[in-house]
Order: C-alpha cells, then structure tokens, then sequence
C-alpha cells in the first residue's frame, strides 16, 4: 500500500538498488494538531493576561510587546508544526524504515531491522492516532528522536496498521 499516491516518486532516489517500498503514509495533519494543541491553552492566557496589563496601564509597550510575542508564538506554532507534517513521508521497505523530509528542511533518517527493538510501541492516547516508536539508543539531535532515545514514526492517524505492517515487513512477509 503506498499513500500518498506519489510517495513512490518522492522516495525513489532514497532507495536502495532492488528495494521496495512495502507501505508509505504522511503523518496526519489532525493528529498533529491535537497533540501540540496544548500550547494554545498556554499562549491564551499569557496573551490575554499581557493585553491586560497593557491596557490597564501595567506595563510599557516595551514589555508588553515581547510578551506578546512570545503569546502569539504559542498561537501559532501548533499549526506551523502540523502544516511541516505535509513535508513527511513515513516508508517500511523490506530492509528498513525510512523518515523522508521533502520540505524546508530536508533530511533523511534511515533504521534498518537489525537496528530496531525486538517489538515495535504504539502510543495511541485516546484510541485515535499517534506515534510508533521502534528503535532506541539512536541520538536525541535527530527530529523524530524524542528526549530518551528512541525512534518513531510520529503522529499517525492509523498508528495500528503501521505496526502490523512494520512487524510484517521485518519477518519478510
């Protein structure tokens, strides 16, 4: 199963020769979104507290536009975060995993089967989407490294089925 239709193409010249993709798929944008929604329930507050006490004569225009601006970040960067997901594409080829960027900032994160954990973990709050982590020890300078190591495919809205597909691909089927 290849999704998007043209992930083939846009993977093509990160394959190896005689490799094939055996299931590709987009982080999706929802998912994405949801995760990282929380920062707006911080960045409400701070902006409203800031433009209150601008108005109510509490701080200067100098404090007061910094603060604001680190408000309106908060605001902002659950959707530009969820938008840079449609840069990605999620391969299991029949060698290896691959994380592909196509967008602003390209880069390439390759973990073939020998380097993974002996079972893949899918985190899945809530039942709907979320992240499948499958390898760990791999630096935490990487983007899709969290903080204690360990690698994953991240906000998937069918996290399951790219498990299963993962666990199959590595027994070869």
């Amino acid at each position: 199963m290849i999704a998007p239709p043209h992930a083939l193409s846009l993977l093509a010249h990160k394959l190896q020769p005689g490799e094939r993709v055996l299931y590709a798929v987009r982080p999706d944008f929802w998912v994405a979104l949801r995760n990282k929604l929380f920062l707006w329930w911080i960045g409400v507050p701070w902006c409203a507290g800031t433009l209150s006490l601008y108005f109510a004569g509490r701080a200067s225009p100098v404090i007061a536009l910094p603060l604001a601006m680190v408000g309106i970040a908060m605001l902002a960067a659950p959707i530009i975060l969820a938008i840079d997901t449609r840069s990605t594409i999620y391969a299991i080829t029949d060698r290896r995993a691959l994380i592909v960027r196509h967008g602003l900032r390209p880069d390439v994160i390759s973990c073939p089967f020998e380097r993974m954990d002996a079972a893949p973990e899918v985190m899945a709050p809530g039942g709907k989407g979320g992240h499948l982590y499958f390898a760990t020890g791999m630096s935490t300078k990487l983007r899709d490294v969290d903080y204690t190591g360990k690698l994953a495919f991240r906000d998937l809205a069918d996290v399951k089925t790219a498990a299963l597909r993962l666990e199959a691909a590595r027994k070869g089927g």
